[in-house]
This record gives structure tokens, C-alpha cells and sequence, in this order.
């Protein structure tokens, strides 16, 4: 009886451990272990419902964009902010609608149908479809860069970083974040903890490094490009 119970269970077993196999991959790591292709994907059929899914708030993205970043710039900044995996244009649109800030803004994305969501709020900003992994730009050309909420995302954020740091000028702003919480465990070689990720800055040739809570599963990193 109990090798009867034995062919029963097994073939349940293997469907929830791949149940929770696809709940890991796809959503708490959102394809980033997968390949870049299926993470473009999977933003690709969730664009046009991006915004009303993540129900971003206005007032809460200057306050928490626009506001710091261009307090950091200072109010005589007219150069360039590359906002890295910009998606649906959250970074680009709260700093159009913030009026202190006079600079302006390229967002860059992998996937084109959130570009394309992007362009409906922001149809005269640059919007570039290309790899965060090989930005189109020449070292040290970018005053400021972007990338919130998607660093862990990418291939290999370190190099990611390395890349950010390439393309920014001496004494250029990198604004990015770091996941934190109990998804991490579940996301190996994605994050770091702080004063790892401190560390990896300054091999980059960062400093001013800041590193704090920002939202419930995000830490915001502030750092500045050695002269």
C-alpha cells in the first residue's frame, strides 16, 4: 500500500517544486536568472499595465525622485540624466513635473513596449532602446545616472555598475538602489549587503558613498565619480 501512496505523491511533488521553481524565477527574480531575453519579455507583457499595477503616486515621486536628485545636482545643473531601465518614464516624468530641475533627461530601456508606454507621457523626451550591460555612450560623457528599482534585474549587476561608472564624468552623480528583505535570500549574486556593496563602489572609483532605506525592499545608493 504505502509504494501505491509512493507513485501518487511523487508526481505532486514535482508539480509543486516546479510551482514554486516558476514562482521564484519568474516572480521574485522576475527572469533576471533566465537571460535578459526573458526578463524583456516578461516586461513586455506586463507594459501596458505596468503603471496601474505598481500604482505609482505623483506627489511620492518628486518627493522621492525628483526632490533628492535635484538637491544633490544643485540648482545650476543643465547637463544630462541617463535614467537607466527607465521603463514607463517614473524618473523622467517626475523630474519634467518638478520645476527646480532645469537639466535634461534620456531614459533608456530594454524592452520596447514599455518604451512605447513611455513615450504616450513623454513624446519629445529621448527614449533609447538598448542594453543597460553596453550603454551607447563614450566614457565619461553622462553628468548623471539612473537606475532604480532594477539593478538586481540585470545579467550581472556589478558589471552593470562598472558600466554606470564608465559612462559618467569625473564628479558625475550614480543614484541607484540596493534590494534588501528576505527575497534576497532567494536572489544569490543579485545584491549585496551594505558595507559589501560599499566596498564594490570604491573599487569603482566612487566615493561620497551613501547608502540608505528608502523604501520597504530597497536601500537608495548615492554616490560621486573620483575626479
Amino acid at each position: 500500500m504505502s509504494s501505491i501512496w509512493f507513485f501518487i505523491l511523487l508526481p505532486s511533488s514535482f508539480i509543486l517544486l516546479f510551482a514554486l521553481f516558476l514562482y521564484w524565477q519568474l516572480i521574485i527574480a522576475e527572469g533576471a536568472y533566465l537571460g535578459q531575453k526573458v526578463v524583456t519579455f516578461l516586461y513586455d507583457r506586463v507594459a501596458h499595465k505596468y503603471n496601474a499595477i505598481k500604482e505609482f503616486d505623483p506627489n511620492d515621486d518628486r518627493l522621492l525622485l525628483a526632490y533628492p536628485l535635484s538637491r544633490t545636482l544643485g540648482p545650476a545643473f543643465d547637463g544630462i540624466v541617463l535614467d537607466v531601465a527607465t521603463g514607463t518614464g517614473r524618473l523622467p516624468i517626475a523630474l519634467r513635473q518638478f520645476s527646480p530641475f532645469q537639466g535634461q533627461v534620456i531614459g533608456l530601456d530594454h524592452s520596447r513596449k514599455m518604451m512605447t508606454v513611455a513615450r504616450q507621457s513623454l513624446p519629445d523626451l529621448p527614449l533609447i532602446v538598448a542594453d543597460a550591460m553596453r550603454l551607447p555612450f563614450a566614457s565619461s560623457a553622462i553628468p548623471a545616472v539612473t537606475c532604480l528599482e532594477a539593478l538586481e534585474f540585470l545579467p550581472d549587476p556589478k558589471s552593470g555598475l562598472r558600466e554606470f561608472t564608465r559612462v559618467l564624468t569625473p564628479n558625475g552623480i550614480l543614484f541607484t538602489t540596493n534590494r534588501v528583505g528576505w527575497e534576497t535570500k532567494f536572489m544569490p549574486g543579485k545584491t549585496w549587503a551594505k558595507e559589501e556593496l560599499r566596498a564594490i563602489l570604491q573599487e569603482m572609483q566612487l566615493s561620497d558613498i551613501t547608502i540608505s532605506p528608502w523604501l520597504n525592499i530597497y536601500n537608495q545608493v548615492w554616490a560621486r565619480k573620483r575626479l
